[in-house]
């Protein structure tokens, strides 16, 4: 463990001299979130509610989304395209440490200081627009919640892991991994709350584990699910973990066994 905790101290280190791109990062991401506040306050408007959410619930979903962004899709499968086509991955490879174990403590110390900052946006914009949020003041609430984020972090991390993995048999993998990316975050709740989806779409999207990375989490912030459904849902998250980290470590052993490393 003390290897992987060098590296995570490192990628902190490295990530935080990188001054200028993390600026343009969290810029791109504040902008996004400033955006969709104005669209959703400007279309509740003076309802009392929306979608079954209240005015509060709907401008927390959205700044909330700030945060998960910066936590759950703040991964490094463009790192892995860019090893594996490099041939830099074979210099991880003959080191004694598990590749994946080594990039978890480098996507860790990479969502640390991206949180922080989403933290702080969201603290600015909720000062500046004066409006009134929702935050749970039950504890179990807020266990649950972080329960469930971490669980969409992980299923988010070996699934970007997976099709990034297809880098191992064609040099053109970063337009499927951009396309994976953009679906993913439509499909996980990350620019509007599912509701808004028709009925039919929303129950086919519940199959998969897209809507348990940002939707449901949100939910169960919001107290919208009864503690017992937030547990089953927590239940099904570590289900999907479990199916996505299994498919993700069968893909990579293929791919090794495809892996020519080209041009390193």
């Amino acid at each position: 463990m003390r290897k992987y905790r060098v590296a995570y101290g490192i990628a902190l280190q490295e990530t935080l001299q990188r001054r200028s791109s993390l600026l343009m990062d969290r810029l791109g991401g504040f902008a996004i979130v400033v955006s969709l506040y104005s669209f959703w306050a400007a279309l509740i408007g003076d309802k009392t509610s929306f979608l079954g959410y209240t005015r509060a619930e709907m401008l927390t979903y959205v700044l909330t989304l700030n945060i998960l962004r910066s936590f759950v899709f703040n991964g490094r499968g463009w790192y892995l395209v860019s090893d594996i086509s490099s041939g830099r991955i074979s210099s991880y490879l003959v080191r004694p440490l598990s590749y994946h174990g080594y990039a978890l403590a480098l996507d860790l110390a990479q969502k640390t200081v991206h949180v922080a900052a989403a933290v702080i946006e969201v603290g600015l914009l909720a000062l500046l627009v004066r409006g009134n949020l929702f935050i749970s003041r039950d504890p179990a609430t807020w266990f649950l919640f972080v329960l469930a984020v971490a669980l969409s972090s992980l299923i988010f991390f070996f699934l970007e892991f997976m099709v990034s993995s297809l880098a191992f048999w064609t040099s053109e993998s970063g337009g499927p991994l951009f396309c994976f990316d953009l679906f993913l975050q439509f499909a996980a709740g990350a620019f509007f709350p599912l509701d808004v989806l028709p009925a039919a779409l929303r129950q086919a999207l519940e199959i998969t584990p897209f809507p348990y990375m940002v939707y449901f989490p949100v939910r169960i912030f919001l107290e919208k699910v009864p503690t017992g459904e937030a547990l089953r849902l927590i239940g099904i998250q570590a289900a999907w973990l479990f199916a996505v980290v299994t498919a993700a470590l069968a893909v990579w052993r293929r791919g090794m066994t495809a892996y020519a490393a080209e041009g390193g």
